[in-house]
């Protein structure tokens, strides 16, 4: 399997998953049931290909690949600051910590995960398909499974 289009998948997958939160944390009243849901498929999906993803990073950066690397897992580490913040506050069960946790963090959420992800699909992923063969890309698949 191609790794690249999996990945590209996921983040597909992901988006959905950004729709249902923005829409959800734009409703004047909280369905918290909902919310939690959504938000756990989100992290779930999130955590799943962050850790293949920066499987295939490491990997690439050992073959010396002129791409931004260190930008996206930076990315990474910025983002999980605002997942586990909403996460918390589920978790906690108080409105109030959960309203504040979606006012102060799906914004950031939103932006900046679409932003990284559109910069993953262009930058990374665009690279890679062009300087690896289908082989080596399957042979990479197999070693961040």
């Amino acid at each position: 399997m191609n790794p690249i289009d999996f990945m590209k998948k996921e983040h597909e997958d992901i988006e959905r998953e950004l729709i249902e939160l923005e829409t959800m944390s734009e409703d004047a009243e909280i369905n918290l049931s909902n919310l939690a849901h959504t938000f756990k498929k989100l992290h779930t999906l999130w955590d799943g290909h962050e850790k293949r993803e920066e499987k295939l990073f490491r990997l690439l950066k050992k073959d010396d690949i002129v791409i931004p690397v260190k930008k996206m897992l930076l990315e990474h580490q910025k983002l999980a600051k605002h997942k586990d913040a909403v996460y918390n506050a589920l978790n906690s069960g108080s409105e109030i910590k959960i309203k504040t946790a979606l006012n102060e963090n799906v914004p950031a959420i939103l932006t900046e995960l679409r932003s990284h992800i559109a910069d993953e699909d262009e930058v990374l992923y665009r690279l890679t398909s062009e300087l690896f063969t289908l082989k080596e890309l399957e042979e990479l698949w197999e070693s961040i499974k």
